[in-house]
């Protein structure tokens, strides 16, 4: 992949995110969900008006301080995206936690991913001022030693927290970035 080919926007209110834009997302986190991904809903397949449900609760806390959204772009084409939020409550506003992290399928293995989470990365300290970002992982879909490369660690697990149907538990990976 190409880095000049990639291009990143970060959105801080709902009306910065276009309609056209609002359509690709859906679209994304419905084929990234349908293709087992797990971006935020736990049983596939999801159809077009939950997701632009879940999609504009997203957009609608979408404010400077507290919640960003940041979008990858690959030869114009919306690639991947994810969101960032804060607590602005002073006792952990420090730190943020990263939601919905996706890619479209037809990106994946290309390095898409990985440069996403390090412009959320970025932004969360240069913009933002956190100190840490946290995150929780579906285990048993490798997302741990994704993370890892990028240098997360592991800093707990939820046994058996996730129920994805009868008799299909996972962990779920609680994981930590610091200092950013």
């Amino acid at each position: 992949m190409s880095q000049t080919a990639l291009r990143f926007s970060q959105f801080t209110a709902r009306e910065e995110v276009l309609p056209h834009l609002r359509t690709e997302l859906a679209e994304c986190w419905m084929e990234v969900t349908n293709a087992g991904g797990a971006a935020g809903f736990p049983f596939p397949p999801v159809t077009a008006c939950e997701v632009t449900s879940a999609l504009d609760t997203l957009l609608d806390s979408l404010a400077p301080g507290t919640s960003r959204l940041i979008i990858a772009h690959l030869d114009g084409e919306l690639a991947g995206w994810l969101a960032v939020r804060r607590d602005p409550w002073a006792l952990i506003s420090h730190w943020g936690t990263l939601h919905h992290v996706q890619t479209r399928t037809t990106v994946r293995g290309l390095g898409v991913g990985a440069a996403l989470v390090e412009e959320a990365r970025r932004i969360a300290r240069d913009d933002m001022h956190l100190e840490q970002l946290h995150l929780a992982a579906r285990g048993g879909a490798g997302l741990e030693t994704f993370y890892a490369k990028l240098g997360w660690k592991e800093i707990g697990r939820w046994p058996g927290a996730l129920r994805l149907a009868d008799g299909e538990d996972r962990d779920e990976i609680l994981m930590l970035l610091a200092p950013l």
